[in-house]
């Protein structure tokens, strides 16, 4: 079995080799060469044996030469927010034509390749004025660059002639902490319903779906159940780990109406996992990680708590130095 992943050293990227190296596979990655790929790419090398072709999603050559002979293709590569709302051009030609230049090239294959695409639960759009759980069959919405190339790709995958899975997955945030990140959780209001899934997990759900009886499903990856909670706890528990307390009420978006909401919500996942198994780590256990991760930069932020919240507020665009 030869299994392609592309967006391969990406955060659900790596994830997602990981579990691959569990299973007896033949691993190729393909990816755009930056620095960071790069050196996520040495580190896998220790962990286990893969062939990387790397290359642009939007270059037919390479894309069919990635695509040559393999029995499945997962399928990551894709522009998120913030960038694909500041670049949204970009977002289209890697999000959807990407996806389409993919599918048309394992289209030509002898044998056709089960294709699993990474979807995203935000192409529910805002949802928190409905009665949780958000279901696979549930209508979508685009509201912006992001969920609009979303659905665009889950169109061109539905329609495609390849055995296809589609995971729409929420969010995973990796143990470290962006500038982007930051300003990312002062969009969500306090009360947002959110689900966290560990983004191992996600690779874990994104391997198990090479031989699982997934072909024409659309299944939802979340946490489950335990990992279902609001903003205002996920800020907590994250911000006393690092020891701060929460931002200011004042920092966070506070909707008006409904669609001012965030898109993200809790997730019937019954049927995903009972397909995948893969929900193995809770949010405590995300927690630990970051601890470890962050090590002696926990005690420095405690010693300058002021300068540390006020480096965090600056990436609030709705916090001012009155609300103090």
């Amino acid at each position: 079995m030869r299994v392609l992943v592309t967006g391969s050293f990406g955060n659900l990227g790596e994830s997602t080799l990981l579990a691959l190296f569990e299973k007896d596979y033949e691993i190729r990655c393909f990816d755009l060469c930056t620095n960071a790929s790069q050196k996520t790419q040495e580190r896998l090398e220790k962990r286990g044996v893969f062939d990387t072709i790397w290359g642009d999603i939007l270059d037919i050559e390479t894309v069919k030469s990635s695509v040559e002979d393999v029995d499945c293709i997962i399928h990551l590569v894709g522009i998120m927010p913030p960038l694909s709302e500041r670049r949204p051009d970009l977002a289209r030609a890697i999000n959807v034509e990407g996806t389409r230049n993919i599918i048309n090239a394992a289209e030509t294959q002898g044998r056709l390749p089960k294709f699993i695409f990474a979807g995203s639960v935000s192409t529910f759009g805002p949802t928190m004025h409905l009665q949780p759980p958000r279901a696979a069959k549930d209508p979508l919405v685009a509201t912006d660059t992001y969920t609009e190339t979303k659905i665009a790709c889950e169109g061109i995958v539905r329609a495609c002639s390849l055995p296809w899975t589609i995971l729409r997955i929420t969010a995973a945030p990796p143990t470290v902490v962006s500038a982007d990140m930051s300003a990312l959780m002062f969009e969500m209001p306090l009360d947002q319903r959110i689900e966290f899934v560990h983004s191992r997990d996600v690779g874990l759900a994104c391997a198990n779906a090479v031989e699982a009886e997934t072909s024409g499903k659309t299944l939802l990856i979340g946490g489950g159940r335990s990992n279902q909670m609001i903003q205002r706890e996920f800020i907590s528990r994250v911000m006393k780990l690092m020891g701060l307390g929460l931002p200011p009420e004042s920092a966070f978006k506070v909707p008006k109406r409904p669609e001012e909401y965030y898109y993200t919500d809790w997730l019937d996942t019954e049927e995903s996992q009972r397909l995948l198994k893969y929900q193995t780590r809770a949010f405590d256990q995300y927690l630990e990680e970051m601890k470890s991760m962050l090590g002696v930069k926990r005690y420095v932020t405690r010693l300058f708590k002021g300068q540390a919240m006020k480096q965090i507020l600056a990436a609030s665009p709705y916090y001012t130095k009155s609300d103090d």
